[in-house]
């Protein structure tokens, strides 16, 4: 009987070869990308299996499926499917399964899939830095996710999403294909040979220089011939480190959740489970409720706990700081010598209310203590005086 592995390897052979039809290019990525080149397998490796297109080749790969492979493959990404959250597109098979039980997403299609990244544009050739998200978008985007967020921790929608799966409603979030467009117009690379317009590009989350895609090879992964760079070591190690050769392919085992079936439907498993699925549904629920519970009864106890031995330093500081703070107020802090002799002799409550801050807390030594500590900082630790001025306006401020 047919892995998972067998599948994913089967669709990346039929990206090679409708890539090679259709003069469409692609490289292997991730790390099952190294797996592939170090030890020519993407089995025994990490669950997920990943290529990278530019965006023009992306698109003509999807028109291609949607209109030549529709009855037994799929792609989907938020051009076809507006809740799909991953900025990558699904490229699957209809015919299997891997569907998570009780951690139903966003997607239409629940088959075994390999997926598509985009290759974005990062840096011009005079090194100026190429940003796709604008503070505009960032801010929808955000709200989109607070969104799905909040209709998803709700029981009445992960019922509807449990019963109709293949059928989202999606009318309270509003629709992520403009702003995907949006952002498509500031990182979008039409053709391989536009890739070398630019300096340095981006593939999931790493910046590549574009010398190592400037020609691509063909490497024997799992006796088919797949796409990698020619400059396959630079590539790399730009995406692992230098020791990317010494890097361990660690296997990854899907969890007990996932339904994983290599002849059968989607659909049809579905259709067939949905009274299991409820439930399971239901029982991973009430398993949450009471984690979150205990997470939060334990977050009390640990700020408790917290908020008792500040405010000992508190006391300890305070004590400390009487006969020192008219000596510590004479010194100028314009004369680099002398600001640091007062961080010095401040530098033990610089570092308990640093300690503080990481868990959110701070407190109060005296008005002209305060003050001074906030002016050395001003001048020492911008980022740790912005920290403490902003907890000051919070809950755990200890005056």
């Amino acid at each position: 009987m047919k892995t998972k592995t067998d599948i994913q390897i089967e669709l990346l052979q039929e990206i090679e070869e409708i890539c090679l039809k259709n003069n469409l290019n692609y490289v292997l990525a991730g790390e099952n990308g190294l797996n592939a080149y170090l030890n020519h397998t993407i089995k025994n490796g990490p669950i997920d299996v990943s290529v990278a297109m530019t965006q023009g080749d992306i698109d003509r790969f999807c028109e291609i499926i949607e209109k030549e492979y529709k009855n037994n493959r799929y792609v989907e990404g938020i051009f076809n499917s507006p809740k799909y959250n991953p900025f990558y597109v699904s490229y699957g098979n209809k015919n299997t399964t891997y569907f998570n039980v009780v951690n139903i997403d966003n997607r239409i299609h629940h088959g075994i899939q390999v997926r598509i990244y985009p290759i974005r544009k990062a840096m011009d050739l005079n090194g100026n830095k190429i940003e796709g998200w604008t503070p505009k978008l960032k801010k929808e985007r955000k709200l989109r996710q607070k969104l799905n967020k909040r209709i998803e921790s709700n029981k009445f929608w992960r019922e509807k999403l449990a019963q109709k799966v293949l059928n989202i409603p999606y009318s309270l979030t509003g629709g992520g294909k403009r702003y995907y467009n949006e952002v498509k117009k500031n990182i979008f690379i039409d053709k391989w040979e536009d890739i070398q317009k630019y300096s340095k590009v981006r593939i999931i989350n790493k910046e590549i220089t574009t010398e190592s895609l400037k020609e691509i090879q063909k490497y024997e992964v799992d006796n088919i011939k797949l796409s990698l760079p020619k400059s396959a070591d630079t590539y790399f190690s730009e995406i692992f480190g230098k020791n990317f050769k010494e890097k361990k392919i660690k296997f990854k085992k899907d969890g007990v959740r996932v339904i994983i079936d290599t002849k059968t439907s989607y659909k049809d498993i579905i259709e067939e489970s949905n009274d299991l699925i409820l439930e399971a549904k239901a029982l991973e629920e009430e398993i949450t409720e009471e984690a979150s519970k205990y997470n939060r009864e334990r977050k009390t106890t640990k700020d408790l706990w917290h908020l008792v031995n500040m405010t000992d330093d508190q006391v300890k500081f305070i004590e400390y700081s009487k006969d020192k703070t008219d000596t510590l107020l004479k010194y100028n802090l314009e004369d680099e010598e002398e600001l640091d002799i007062v961080y010095s002799k401040l530098k033990p409550i610089i570092s308990s209310l640093r300690k503080y801050s990481k868990v959110g807390m701070t407190y109060s030594i005296n008005p002209d203590i305060d003050t001074l500590i906030e002016n050395v900082l001003l001048k020492k630790n911008k980022k740790l005086l912005k920290k403490i001025q902003k907890i000051k306006k919070q809950e755990y401020y200890v005056e």
